[in-house]
């Protein structure tokens, strides 16, 4: 059996997260690995459409361009890994962590099914490409005022949950310039994967 191989998609708003976990799965499909997909964006937009009280709030959170808080998130990809994931499946993640206290949650979730040298694939964008990215794919939540608060966010949050995997040496933190076409990106990623 080949050993398990993770894969953490972590990056600012425009940066082609999606895009570059969606084809990376897909080389790894071509080369019959069985694989969890976890796209936290994704998942929450599932959950949103439950009735529920909570689901009702996270998607009043979610119109208002607040943050999903951390026990939410935390819940919904955990539940997912306990759902779907094996010790002969291999995980893409993408949109997770994104504050230092879920990364310590996820450290002990992937430590608990004895994974080895999980790799973060943090895509680095300027902030005025990603600014122009998300203006020009159009979405309805993505006016200046709600892309300058997400890149905000970033800034304060997420380069700081970043910073702290970097300096974790139970992770292979790649660094890759994500100012480029998808293409490049993707050679660059496969390049240093080694998939």
């Amino acid at each position: 059996m080949n050993k398990q191989r993770v894969f953490i998609f972590i990056g600012n708003s425009g940066c082609g997260k999606g895009t570059q976990a969606a084809l990376l799965r897909e080389k790894m499909e071509e080369k019959q690995m069985d694989i969890v997909r976890l796209e936290l964006g994704g998942e929450f937009r599932d959950f949103w459409k439950k009735s529920g009280y909570t689901a009702e709030r996270s998607a009043d959170l979610a119109e208002s361009g607040a943050l999903q808080p951390e026990f939410l998130a935390i819940h919904i990809w955990s539940h997912m890994l306990i759902d779907f994931f094996s010790g002969e499946k291999h995980l893409v993640a993408d949109g997770v962590p994104r504050r230092i206290r879920e990364a310590k949650v996820l450290d002990g979730a992937l430590k608990f099914y004895g994974i080895e040298s999980p790799t973060i694939i943090f895509l680095d964008i300027d902030r005025s490409v990603a600014k122009e990215r998300m203006l020009s794919r159009g979405r309805q939540d993505d006016d200046e005022d709600a892309i300058e608060e997400r890149l905000n966010w970033f800034d304060k949050e997420v380069l700081k949950t970043i910073e702290y995997l970097k300096e974790d040496e139970y992770y292979n933190v790649l660094t890759i310039d994500a100012n480029r076409g998808i293409e490049e990106i993707h050679e660059d990623i496969m390049s240093q994967t080694n998939i």
